[in-house]
């Protein structure tokens, strides 16, 4: 069998300017890499890459009816970003049936060489001298990726339960866990975990480990904006409660970590937008008072760098009182202002989109997203692609 033919892969150094015109009409599908494009913090090591060139003038439009995009493949990339997700990628094998063209169709056929192109030209990028020593260089924490994309990767059907929960910062010798413990003290080798995946016998895949399958919930610009409207309603069952709304100090990260399984640094945590609840200064609890502008933290969320609700969580005690759904409404509220706050300066109205990523044995957050209007999407993982395998498969006989 010959070696694949790949597509050029081209940088995009201005990729808000060309690129995202061609992911914009595609809304919803590609909705994470579009918010990473539009993160107002963008590395120096960051790296934009997609099989359209620059130059290629974007559609005015898309709809049903009219022509189908080609196939492309795009991707954000950030490896000092390591062992936190580093990449974000889109591909056009994502979009719906609706979206497909009649022939030829968009299969993993023309669809899987644009992805290949993108993820062997990475191994050509130098490393930044940030990168962890303990971690293996050729192994890609891809984050937030289309059920049908993985698929592609892997190779072969991913069953419907495989996988764990939460994957990070695989070491030199994949499948296993980064060394080191979390802000509560306990060993992340007990809570960070990847399932094994060799590659496919007949299909080459290159995926070396994955999370279960996540549940992207959507939520519309429309909803969003009738959410903003009720948050102004949420803020008499706060004085009741006797909460005011803050946002994440600092010296609160050490809290955030403690509370979640998804590994997250202070240093990216620093750089997102965060909703919280506090107690109000003289608040009686538990027969004492607390602090005021100091009083305790009971619920928070964050919007991630690439624009999904991330780390909702509310005390114990607070909890049956509707907080989270308060939270999450003034969280995509932010980004519905399209203020600094959010992180997000540049989205243009009509395209608020927020989505949020749920495991589903998470029946808060689930209640949480339909209560507040959300629609499932499609599901998607976390996963580690074997970047050596890529490079292997693409310029040998072997094919995928």
């Amino acid at each position: 069998m010959a070696p694949l033919l790949l597509p050029e892969v081209h940088t995009h150094p201005s990729p808000r300017l060309t690129l995202l015109p061609h992911l914009l009409p595609l809304l919803p599908y590609g909705l994470p890499l579009v918010r990473r494009l539009q993160f107002h913090f963008q590395s120096p090591h960051a790296h934009v890459l997609c099989t359209i060139a620059p130059n290629t003038p974007p559609p005015h439009s898309r709809t049903t009816t009219q022509e189908p995009p080609t196939p492309f493949a795009a991707l954000y990339l950030d490896r000092s970003r390591a062992p936190e997700t580093e990449c974000w990628l889109f591909s056009t094998l994502e979009l719906p049936a609706a979206l497909q063209p009649a022939s030829p169709p968009q299969s993993e056929t023309h669809a899987l060489p644009h992805l290949l192109a993108l993820l062997s030209h990475i191994s050509t990028l130098p490393l930044p001298a940030s990168y962890p020593t303990t971690q293996s260089s050729s192994l890609l924490l891809l984050g937030s990726v289309h059920r049908s994309v993985l698929q592609a990767l892997v190779g072969a059907p991913i069953p419907p339960h495989a996988g764990r929960k939460v994957i990070s910062g695989p070491s030199a010798q994949a499948g296993s866990t980064h060394s080191g413990n979390t802000a509560d003290g306990t060993s992340r080798a007990d809570r960070v975990h990847g399932e094994w995946r060799g590659s496919s016998a007949t299909r080459g895949g290159c995926v070396r480990g994955h999370t279960v399958p996540y549940r992207k919930y959507l939520f519309r610009p429309a909803t969003i904006a009738r959410t903003t409207a009720e948050d102004r309603a949420g803020d008499g069952v706060l004085e009741g409660l006797g909460l005011e709304w803050t946002t994440v100090r600092e010296g609160e990260f050490e809290l955030v970590a403690s509370r979640t399984e998804i590994p997250r640094s202070g240093r990216t945590m620093r750089l997102l937008g965060s909703v919280g609840l506090r107690r109000k200064a003289g608040v009686r609890r538990n027969g004492g008072h607390e602090g005021g502008e100091d009083g305790q933290l009971v619920a928070w969320a964050f919007l991630g760098p690439d624009g999904s609700l991330t780390s909702l969580h509310v005390e114990p005690e607070c909890r049956g009182k509707g907080l989270g759904k308060l939270v999450t409404r003034r969280l995509f509220g932010l980004l519905a202002q399209r203020g600094e706050t959010s992180g997000f300066g540049d989205v243009r109205v009509g395209e608020e989109w927020c989505h949020s990523d749920v495991a589903a044995d998470n029946a808060g957050s689930i209640g949480v997203a339909r209560g507040l209007g959300g629609e499932e999407g499609w599901e998607c993982f976390w996963g580690w692609v074997d970047l050596g395998e890529v490079g292997r498969r693409v310029v040998s006989d072997e094919g995928w």
